[in-house]
């Protein structure tokens, strides 16, 4: 049995009501059995200390949990958004070239 729709949506909202989560970059939801499994990839401030992350992580773990109770099984991993349509810089503007 697959989620629903509107059950990707409760998760995507709840996991963007909190203001330091900015984007959901993957979100994968399955059933097994009566309960619900929940994987997430989300944009976070890569600035912020690993405590920082883990307040917030389960915040979001939470608020998942409030929308969905039968999502039992939630996994929510912190990472970087990088927009694929940016070229990204090349290295010479980036490393300071010597002069030998």
């Amino acid at each position: 049995m697959t989620a629903s729709s509107e059950d990707v949506a409760k998760i995507e909202a709840s996991l963007l009501e909190g203001a330091s989560i900015r984007r959901v970059i993957g979100l994968q939801v399955a059933h097994a059995g009566e309960v619900l499994v929940v994987g997430a990839k989300v944009d976070i401030d890569s600035e912020l200390t690993m405590k920082e992350v883990s307040v917030i992580l389960a915040q979001a773990k939470r608020r998942v949990q409030k929308a969905l109770p039968e999502a039992k099984v939630i996994y929510i991993e912190p990472d970087v958004w990088i927009d694929p349509d940016v070229t990204p810089p090349t290295t010479s503007a980036i490393v300071m070239l010597g002069l030998d």
